[in-house]
């Protein structure tokens, strides 16, 4: 490391520059020799380093929509985050590359909602999923009101690079919080792919923070040096971010849609449903109506989707109808031992509304708790 100090600040031409010796002479250097085998590379190949971080987009895109074990709103809103990145990087090339400046007000709107995106994909595989509706309106709801304020007044850059900043901030410290709640928190995917994601999530602050580092220095030299050294700013972002989606869409490609061989999986699922039975009927938690299916899942010590999967592969129903079928089950045994009015009974054995319990009820045993009461 000492050697390539000494190297870039005993250059003639760099001794001159005001910061010589620092980080920044450094960076710049090595920018330099970027730009020099990118010089001797044109005859060859002319494409500005963005382009590559699109065709990086636009492959992770793919590989979103190709994992069948991902949820649906989950590689909705990660296929929209690989289709925002690869427009941005497309602007950003045109604006700087080939001086398309046209495409300014475009380029400088569209950061605000790479950072809602990244996040609400995660969030859509979370335990608050069932949340994500609410979500979805308040964070995107955001990033509309700060384009919209950005879109009426465009020439406030300062403004506009602290509000960008603040926002790559705000969602990086969001997923570090997903990310530190541990696996339980991804409840929505199968445990085989859960390792996968967390640490897609680290990928992905790293991504925000880089970028809102980056574009802290090209606001400052803006400010300073009217722009002076954004090429090589941008060619040094543009390299590293290359470098961590590169891996993100290498891990992607690994994670395949392998999931256990059958034989295990039916095993696997027929036990966390031998689990979940036992487990009610000795702790006779359904006649808790606020028993859900997270809740009944974080006791079992399983995920949501897993214990959800293990019920439908194994008896062809979802979880509620596994739960209710309990509550049925002790309704009917409250029929016919006590004179308990039928809603009395209803509430005793966990349903919640009347005309819940009455379709249970019906469904499970093929005819009303009144008339079951008369047999």
């Amino acid at each position: 490391m000492s050697d390539l100090m000494n190297w870039c600040c005993d250059d003639p031409d760099l001794s001159k520059e005001p910061f010589s010796g620092n980080a920044l002479t450094v960076l710049k250097r090595l920018s330099g020799q970027l730009y020099a085998i990118e010089d001797r590379l044109a005859p060859v190949i002319s494409v500005p380093l963005p382009l590559f971080l699109t065709g990086l987009a636009v492959l992770f895109g793919v590989m979103v929509l190709t994992r069948a074990w991902l949820p649906g709103p989950a590689k909705a809103l990660f296929t929209a985050l690989a289709g925002l990145i690869a427009v941005e990087t497309i602007l950003v090339a045109l604006r700087f590359a080939y001086q398309v400046d046209a495409v300014l007000v475009v380029q400088r709107l569209l950061p605000f909602w790479i950072g809602p995106l990244i996040y609400l994909g995660y969030f859509a595989l979370s335990d608050r999923a069932a949340r994500l509706q609410t979500a979805l309106l308040l964070h995107l709801g955001c990033a509309a009101a700060a384009t919209a304020v950005v879109a009426a007044v465009p020439n406030v850059r300062v403004a506009l690079d602290l509000m960008i900043g603040l926002s790559y901030a705000i969602y990086a410290l969001l997923l570090l919080r997903l990310w530190r709640g541990g696996p339980d928190r991804l409840s929505q995917l199968a445990v085989a792919h859960v390792g996968f994601m967390r640490r897609l999530i680290l990928i992905g602050v790293g991504l925000l923070v880089i970028t809102c580092v980056m574009d802290t220095l090209i606001a400052i030299d803006f400010a300073r040096n009217e722009g002076a050294n954004v090429g090589w700013l941008l060619s040094l972002a543009s390299l590293v971010m290359i470098a961590m989606l590169g891996v993100a869409v290498a891990a992607t490609i690994r994670s395949g849609d392998a999931l256990p061989k059958q034989s295990q999986q039916n095993s696997q699922d027929a036990e966390i449903a031998e689990r979940a039975r036992a487990f009610l009927e000795e702790s006779r938690l359904f006649v808790d109506p606020q028993l859900s299916l997270t809740r009944l899942a974080r006791r079992l010590g399983v995920t949501d989707r897993a214990l959800s999967e293990a019920i439908n592969r194994t008896g062809g129903k979802n979880v509620s109808q596994f739960i209710n079928e309990f509550r049925v089950a002790e309704a009917a045994r409250l029929l016919h031992s006590t004179s308990d009015p039928v809603g009395a009974v209803g509430e005793a054995a966990g349903f919640l509304t009347r005309s819940n319990f009455y379709t249970e009820f019906k469904r499970v045993m093929g005819q009303s708790p009144g008339a079951y009461r008369k047999t």
